[in-house]
């Protein structure tokens, strides 16, 4: 019977899962429709969707992250990011897979949520993510850190050690506290649990995958289990100030609304 009833559960995830998408891919055929008769305005369309404006702290981001990287390039006088727990925590390559799905994972609610039109649910997002990597990049401008968890990876054995190690050689093992893999994790988390437009099991299916990124970043030794806990720290304070006593502010920026006729 338990069986049974875990395929049952997850035939009804799956089915979930398959309605969003369905809804999401009519909203942006319609979408394209306008696009493609003239009727698409981008001018127009940020005018009644200001909250999209947010999309620039995009490269804001990344000119910041790449300087920061260039600048703290060297573990050397940098705090080390270190607790007994990660000597017991194996080098799991596989886990490298859900690691670069962190990229996408972050960009579904963006998307669904502008998809949706809802505005208020887009804006805490969005306020979560810059408050999150801004707030992440600055205490490691302020307190340099790094990690020494990394295997020689000089020989990969296989294709997953292999990716790992071009993402060595990318990435420095320097500004790791807190985890921006981990914030951006429970940013989304807090995203689609903003609402009802996600379904109920669609929403654990992002919490697993969340989960799962969240450990391939000491499984990978891309970070400290420290690092970890500094994320999850920093989300609640993230949290707390955005969806708990920003709350109402935040509901008067965009209406959630259908503009089609």
């Amino acid at each position: 019977m338990p069986n049974s009833d875990n395929h049952i559960d997850l035939q009804q995830t799956l089915h979930d899962l398959q309605q969003e998408l369905t809804q999401l891919q009519e909203e942006l055929n319609h979408r394209l429709v306008e696009v493609r008769t003239g009727k698409f305005s981008f001018r127009a369309y940020v005018k009644t969707h200001p909250y999209m404006l947010l999309f620039l702290y995009l490269p804001v981001y990344l000119v910041w992250f790449f300087l920061q990287e260039y600048h703290l390039a060297s573990t050397e006088g940098c705090f080390v990011s270190f607790l007994p727990l990660d000597n017991a925590i194996p080098f799991l390559p596989g886990f490298i897979y859900f690691y670069i799905t962190w990229y996408l994972y972050l960009f579904l609610p963006a998307i669904f949520y502008l998809v949706k039109e809802n505005g208020p649910a887009f804006t805490r997002y969005a306020l979560f993510i810059i408050l999150g990597f801004s707030g992440s990049l600055l205490i490691c401008m302020l307190f340099p850190n790094c990690q020494l968890l990394r295997p020689d990876l000089s020989q990969p054995d296989s294709l997953s050690e292999f990716i790992v190690a071009a993402i060595y050689a990318a990435d420095t093992p320097t500004n790791v506290l807190p985890s921006m893999h981990v914030v951006g994790c429970l940013g989304v988390m807090a995203a689609v649990f903003d609402g009802e437009d996600f379904y109920r099991r669609g929403r654990w299916f992002f919490v697993l995958w969340g989960i799962a990124i969240c450990a391939s970043t000491v499984f990978v030794k891309q970070h400290s289990i420290l690092d970890v806990i500094a994320g999850v720290a920093f989300s609640v304070v993230l949290y707390l100030l955005i969806y708990v006593l920003l709350r109402k502010p935040l509901n008067r920026i965009g209406i959630k609304q259908k503009t089609r006729d």
